[in-house]
């Protein structure tokens, strides 16, 4: 796959956070913009792409204002418009409610569908106690949707609930967004045992209906719970029982057998429609040894 074809972008502050801990994950394979009207989102990050939406100086922010991130994102479009003419794959972290996530988000995936990417959104949604918040969030969310070929809705309470799980930081994605954005982007840059590609992606994602992506992990030794953990999934809270297409990458160590491939493949596809589609992919990596971990696409939903 050629230099740029892979697209990581933060839009706002915590879609900015969110964005930089995935890409220092797959950073050898994946590019990095990073989108908001703080300027300070931009400095831990040297090898990011920045596109200051108050570039005048005047510390104008866009609080609350979707209309004028949007706005300020058109004027900011030269500086970008390489990026996405070399990407095939973008995937946008954002977080609705705030005026850069509402409304420059929905705008660069409208963009990127226009240079003919595939476009993976995953949105935070504001804590039910905002309710100002959460009402922007809602008015701002068919919009991105619409212009997103997977779009995941996050909800903020059930990602704290699981980083309270394992004691991590929900602000930073609780461990999870980096693992699906890793896995998701390393199944495209890397040759595997079976192989799937971009194409094999749109023929999923592309189905009629909603889809999501779910991303689980662990021992060998427990594979139903790799998949338990997967269909469990914080990221999503939409059942994927009844799904008609499915992309699924399995990635194991060196000691992953085609014993550990069909039985974690079976027992995820089990509940899935009994006509559903789908597309297998493996790899092994020598880090994952004693280990597997499950990236999956649902569509049909």
């Amino acid at each position: 796959m050629q230099q740029g074809a892979l697209l990581i972008v933060g839009v706002g502050g915590l879609g900015c956070l969110w964005a930089e801990r995935s890409h220092s994950r797959c950073s050898q394979f994946s590019d990095l913009l990073l989108i908001d009207a703080d300027e300070e989102t931009f400095t831990g990050s040297p090898e990011a792409h920045c596109l200051h939406l108050d570039a005048s100086g005047e510390a104008r922010g866009t609080a609350a204002l979707p209309k004028l991130a949007k706005h300020r994102l058109k004027e900011g479009l030269g500086d970008i418009q390489p990026l996405l003419d070399n990407a095939e794959l973008v995937v946008i972290l954002t977080c609705l409610g705030g005026g850069v996530g509402s409304g420059a988000s929905s705008e660069f995936a409208n963009l990127a569908k226009k240079s003919d990417c595939l476009v993976v959104s995953i949105v935070g949604f504001p804590f039910a106690e905002q309710p100002m918040r959460y009402q922007l969030a809602e008015e701002n969310f068919p919009s991105l949707y619409e212009n997103s070929n997977v779009c995941i809705r996050l909800s903020l309470e059930r990602l704290s609930w699981q980083a309270r799980q394992r004691d991590l930081d929900w602000k930073e994605g609780a461990g999870w967004i980096e693992e699906l954005v890793e896995g998701l982007l390393m199944t495209f840059a890397n040759v595997g045992k079976i192989n799937l590609d971009l194409m094999d992606f749109r023929t999923i994602v592309e189905r009629p209906g909603d889809a999501t992506i779910l991303v689980g992990s662990g021992s060998n030794n427990s594979l139903s719970d790799v998949v338990k953990k997967a269909r469990q999934s914080p990221l999503s809270d939409l059942s994927v029982d009844g799904a008609k297409g499915c992309w699924i990458q399995v990635e194991g160590g060196p000691d992953m057998t085609i014993y550990h491939l069909n039985q974690v493949t079976d027992e995820f596809v089990s509940r899935l429609d009994p006509d559903c589609q789908v597309l297998l992919g493996a790899r092994a990596s020598d880090e994952m040894i004693g280990r597997i971990r499950i990236v999956a696409v649902v569509s049909g939903l």
